[in-house]
């Protein structure tokens, strides 16, 4: 297992929309690829991580949910392949941080509850319901698979404070 590089606000990858995957042509190197991915996440804390976050051109990400009535209990995994947003109900403002904007916290607008269909890591087909983090955890992380950010998502009269923002943290990133 490795922690990865994080790609970073401005890195092209980030912005472009990704291709589905052919489960059959990623499964032979999935085990590693999901550890390191997994190890990468819990280094820096984060709850998702899709792949163009480490630079890759695929249609993957995973959620670590935390166990809210156990801090110290491993995250429950979701292996999210081609996933896709069938549905979303309910609305609630929300601050939202991201891994690849290291240091920005914002408000953003997110669904409270969602149906994802996606490919899981046995190459199954699922369909989920879900409800608070773990919904905005799916939409968060399907939105990097379509090259958005969270801060794409901010009211529009607060992203010159996000842009601000952004200038000054980014010289702490390299």
């Amino acid at each position: 297992m490795a922690v990865l590089r994080i790609t970073k606000y401005g890195e092209p990858i980030l912005r472009q929309k990704l291709k589905p995957v052919k489960y059959k042509d990623i499964a032979p190197r999935l085990p590693q690829l999901l550890a390191d991915m997994e190890e990468t996440c819990l280094a820096v804390r984060g709850v998702g991580l899709a792949a163009n976050q480490i630079g890759l051109d695929l249609r993957l990400a995973i959620i670590l949910l935390p166990d809210p009535k156990d801090e110290n209990a491993k995250p429950t995994r979701y292996v999210i392949i081609n996933p896709v947003i069938l549905a979303k109900r309910g609305e609630k403002v929300e601050e939202e941080g991201c891994l690849s904007v290291p240091g920005l916290w914002a408000d953003v607008a997110r669904a409270t509850d969602i149906t994802v269909r996606y490919t899981d890591e046995n190459g199954e087909e699922q369909v989920k319901r879900a409800r608070g983090l773990l919904a905005k955890a799916f939409q968060h992380e399907v939105d990097h698979l379509d090259g958005k950010l969270f801060v794409d998502l901010v009211d529009p009269k607060l992203k010159p404070e996000v842009k601000k923002a952004i200038k000054q943290l980014r010289p702490k990133w390299d």
